[in-house]
C-alpha cells in the first residue's frame, strides 16, 4: 500500500522547503535568522503533520519511499553552504596540520598566526573559532577530515559529501532496527538536513557508528559490536554513555577488543602525546551556551556546586536505568555466550532507551548546541518519541544570539535574549508533561456492566 495523495504532496513541499533553505544559504539573505527560523518552522511543521497523520490514519511507509525522499534531500542539501556555523573552518585547519604535522593535537591554531601559512589556509587560520584553545575532535573525526583534505583541500563540500553518505547509512540501519515510518522522522528530519549536510557536523558519523554497534548488538554480531562502539568512542567520547548498555555481560575478549580498538584507532596520531583531551577539559570547564538545568542552578549556585550535582543526578538516574536494562535483559543478551547454533533460536535483544539517556545527559550539560540533539534522534525514532522531535525543532532557538541578531551593542556574540531559554525549553517541558500524562499514561481497563436478571 502507498502512501496518500496528500501524504506525498506533504513530503513533496517539504522537498521545496527545504530547496529554498539550499537557495537561502547561497544568498544575500542567508545571515537572516528570523527568515532562517522561519523556513526550519515550516519544514519541522511539514515533517510532523505528513508523518503523524500518516500514523495517525494507518498508512504504510515502504523503506524503498522513505529512502529515496532521503537520497534526494541529501543530494539537494549538498548544494547548500554552511548556516550560522563557523565550526567547519576547525575541521579544515585539522585536516591540514594533520597532513603537515601528522597529528592535530598538542598546539593551538593561536600558535601560527605570526607564521607563514599557504593559501587558503592562512585565510582557514583566521576565521577559527576560540583558537587558543587545541582541538576538541577525537581520531575517527581527524580522519574523516583528512579523507576530506584529500579530495580537496581547504573545501568544505567534501566534508557535506562523506557526512551526508555516512548519515545515509545510518538511515539504512534504521530501517532495519524500526518501521519506515518512524524512520522517515529521522530520515526527513530539518535538524539533520542542516546540521548534517549543510552545515558539515561531524557528530552524524560518531552517531551512525553507534547505530551500527546497536544493530550488531540486535544481530549478534559482538565482534563488529565491538569494533564500531571503539570507532563511536574516538569519534566523540560522549559514545562512551552507551557502553555499559551494549558490552553488559559480554565475554571478557569483547571488552578487550573494544579497547585494543580504540588504541588503535588513537595511537598512530599521538606522536606529540598529547590528545583530544586537553581541548575537551578546557571546554568542560569554561563553556556555557544555551543550558537547560546547569544554566537554572546557576542563578543560585556557583559554578563547581551546580556542575558536582548535576553530576550526582546524572549517575543515579543512567546508573537507575541501566539497572532496569540489565535486569530486563538476562535472559535475552546470553545469546552473546552462546554458539552460533543455538544463537540462531534466541529472540531479539531490548534495545536501550538512549533517547533518555542521551536527553537527560544533554539537558545537565552547560553546553548543548543544536547538533548534539543529533545523538537523540535516532533512537528517538526507533522509540517514537514525540517529545525528542518537538525539542530537534525548539533548539533552533539557540542561533538567537548576539551575533546573528546584530545586537552586539547589546548582547556579547554568543549571549542569547533573556526570553529565548525559557521559550525554547519551556515549551520542551511542557510537551514532556502532555506526553507522560496523556500518551504514555496507562490506559484503563473497560468493565462491562453486569448484566440485570
Amino acid at each position: 500500500m502507498k502512501p496518500s495523495k496528500t501524504t506525498q504532496f506533504l513530503t513533496l513541499l517539504l522537498g521545496f522547503c527545504y530547496c529554498a533553505l539550499t537557495l537561502f544559504s547561497q544568498s544575500s539573505l542567508a545571515e537572516n535568522v528570523w527568515l532562517f527560523l522561519g523556513l526550519m518552522t515550516l519544514a519541522n511543521a511539514l515533517l510532523f503533520v505528513c508523518v503523524f497523520r500518516a500514523w495517525y490514519r494507518k498508512e504504510a511507509f515502504s523503506a524503498r519511499y522513505v529512502m529515496s525522499w532521503a537520497i534526494a534531500f541529501h543530494l539537494l542539501g549538498l548544494f547548500g553552504l554552511p548556516l550560522f556555523e563557523d565550526d567547519y573552518f576547525r575541521y579544515l585547519w585539522d585536516a591540514y596540520h594533520t597532513a603537515q604535522h601528522g597529528t592535530p593535537y598538542g598546539v593551538s591554531p593561536s600558535n601560527y598566526f605570526n607564521q607563514p601559512i599557504k593559501a587558503p589556509f592562512a585565510d582557514i587560520l583566521g576565521q577559527i573559532n576560540y583558537p587558543d584553545i587545541p582541538t576538541v575532535y577525537g581520531p575517527v573525526f581527524q580522519y574523516s577530515f583528512l579523507l576530506g583534505y584529500w579530495i580537496a583541500p581547504g573545501e568544505v563540500w567534501p566534508l557535506q559529501l562523506i557526512y551526508s553518505l555516512t548519515d545515509l547509512v545510518l538511515i539504512w540501519v534504521l530501517l532495519k532496527l524500526a518501521s519506515p515510518i518512524k524512520v522517515a522522522l529521522y530520515a526527513w528530519c530539518p535538524l539533520v538536513f542542516k546540521e548534517v549536510i549543510l552545515t558539515a557536523h561531524p557528530d552524524g558519523l560518531a552517531v551512525c557508528l553507534l547505530v551500527i554497534a546497536v544493530y550488531c548488538h540486535q544481530t549478534r554480531r559482538p565482534g563488529l559490536m565491538a569494533f564500531t562502539l571503539a570507532a563511536s568512542v574516538a569519534a566523540k567520547i560522549f559514545a562512551i554513555i552507551a557502553v555499559p548498555f551494549l558490552l553488559w555481560k559480554i565475554q571478557v575478549r569483547y571488552w578487550l577488543l573494544c579497547l585494543i580498538c580504540l588504541a588503535g584507532l588513537y595511537a598512530p596520531l599521538l606522536i606529540t602525546l598529547e590528545s583530544d583531551l586537553l581541548g575537551l577539559t578546557a571546554m568542560a570547564s569554561d563553556w556555557e551556551f544555551n543550558s537547560a538545568l546547569y544554566g537554572l542552578l546557576r542563578l543560585g549556585l556557583d559554578d563547581g556546586s551546580a556542575k558536582l550535582l548535576l553530576a550526582m543526578v546524572l549517575m543515579l538516574g543512567v546508573g537507575w536505568y541501566w539497572l532496569k536494562f540489565s535486569g530486563l535483559q538476562q535472559e535475552g543478551v546470553r545469546f552473546l555466550n552462546t554458539t552460533e547454533a543455538n544463537q540462531k533460536t534466541r529472540p531479539p535483544v531490548n534495545i536501550p532507551r538512549l533517547d533518555w539517556v542521551y536527553a537527560g545527559v544533554l539537558l545537565c550539560m552547560p553546553v548543548i548546541n543544536p547538533w548534539y540533539w543529533l545523538w537523540v534522534l535516532p533512537f528517538a525514532a526507533i522509540h517514537l518519541n514525540p517529545t525528542a522531535w518537538l525539542a530537534s525543532a525548539m533548539l533552533m532557538m539557540a542561533y538567537l544570539t548576539g551575533w546573528n541578531l546584530d545586537w552586539l551593542d547589546q548582547l556579547g556574540p554568543y549571549h542569547q535574549p533573556v526570553w529565548v531559554r525559557p521559550i525554547e525549553f519551556g515549551v520542551i517541558l511542557l510537551a514532556s508533561l502532555g506526553y507522560w500524562a496523556f500518551w504514555r499514561r496507562p490506559k484503563k481497563p473497560r468493565i462491562n456492566p453486569m448484566p440485570v436478571n
